[in-house]
């Protein structure tokens, strides 16, 4: 791809300068001078980044300001590629006024009078390299505690239980029958705490699944105990299936459970404020689960999606945390309302609804 050549058209150079001084990230021109990057001019962007002002450095070598001395080699490599009329793309640690920070680093060449100039944009990336980083480091603390509990847990429960048989004696039944509630009690934690570690990881794979199937084939891994669902609206949910699966079995074993009598349990779309679209109608971006149960008090929204909150003696109170996480990963919101009836509603926002 040849080299870009700079013509003096008409409002051309006001409406470039507008544009230069306009722009959010940090860009400096330069001019290629037997191989070193010489400011021209920068921005003011470049200017609150790295803390010089034009007067300070124009005429300089850019290198000199904003290039640690660990990277003088990587530099030296950009720039050559510049002087060959290459575009440059590569991510980059410089000397800022806050200290070293990362970078997008995108140089753009071009002639002009039978010189070299290029633009060099900076685009800041720090905080974003930041975050996964500390992702990562949840991730794979999640990982080494998920270890913990499959090995260090499971096995001497395993041996535990091998030894229980053999203990089998008709006067020992009832001791060794709470023994052994005690450790189905223990695998369900385990079981839950894994899923929970599992459903942090962000979402990378989702399709369009109908929200019909996905209710009804998850009622059908519940003790209803009576209650009734009723899909209200059809729709597709672009989501990870597996995932939503355990979410909607979650919210419907958490409305059975924590209700003396048979619920109804509704799913549906749910009106946000509405976004106006080209037929004029309202794009939907919600959805929810609500029962018409004994709900929630206010005062307890907040502590629900806490690890170990439940108000039911036979739960691990794991449920509705494994259902915030597996919110989370789809970079959705969950909120709890009152439904209709009184009881407990669960709106889903943010999400992706054809």
């Amino acid at each position: 791809m040849s080299t870009p050549k700079f013509t003096d058209e008409p409002g051309q150079e006001s409406r470039f300068r507008h544009l230069f001084n306009s722009i959010q990230d940090a860009v400096v021109e330069l001019e290629m001078i037997d191989g070193e990057p010489i400011v021209r001019s920068v921005n003011p962007a470049f200017e609150d980044v790295f803390g010089y002002a034009p007067g300070d450095i124009r005429g300089e070598s850019l290198n000199e300001f904003i290039v640690p001395d660990e990277y003088e080699d990587e530099a030296a490599d950009l720039d050559s590629r510049t002087s060959d009329g290459k575009y440059n793309d590569a991510v980059l640690t410089r000397a800022t006024a806050d200290g070293e920070r990362e970078f997008l680093y995108r140089g753009v060449p071009y002639e002009q009078g039978g010189s070299r100039y290029a633009f060099a944009v900076y685009s800041d990336i720090t905080d974003q390299k930041q975050r996964e980083a500390e992702l990562e480091r949840k991730n794979q603390q999640l990982d080494e505690f998920a270890s913990i509990l499959t090995h260090d847990l499971r096995n001497p429960i395993n041996i535990a239980e091998g030894y229980l048989d053999q203990l089998k004696e008709p006067e020992n039944e009832e001791c060794i029958e709470l023994i052994e509630q005690a450790h189905d009690r223990i695998k369900e934690i385990i079981d839950d705490t894994l899923t929970l570690t599992k459903e942090a990881q962000a979402v990378e794979e989702v399709e369009a699944i109908s929200i019909t199937k996905l209710a009804e084939s998850g009622w059908e891994l519940v003790e209803t105990n009576g209650s009734e669902l009723r899909v209200v609206d059809e729709f597709d949910l672009v989501c990870d299936s597996d995932r939503l699966s355990r979410l909607v079995e979650n919210l419907f074993r958490n409305a059975i459970d924590h209700n003396e009598e048979p619920v109804t349990v509704r799913v549906g779309t749910h009106d946000t404020m509405a976004t106006a679209t080209r037929t004029g109608g309202a794009e939907k971006t919600a959805f929810y689960i609500a029962d018409d149960g004994r709900g929630i008090p206010k005062s307890q929204r907040d502590q629900v999606f806490e690890l170990g909150e439940t108000s039911s003696r036979e739960g691990t109170g794991l449920g509705l945390p494994i259902v915030e996480r597996i919110a989370d990963a789809h970079g959705w919101d969950v909120q709890i309302a009152e439904s209709v009836g009184g009881g407990a509603k669960f709106i889903f926002t943010n999400v992706e609804i054809r």
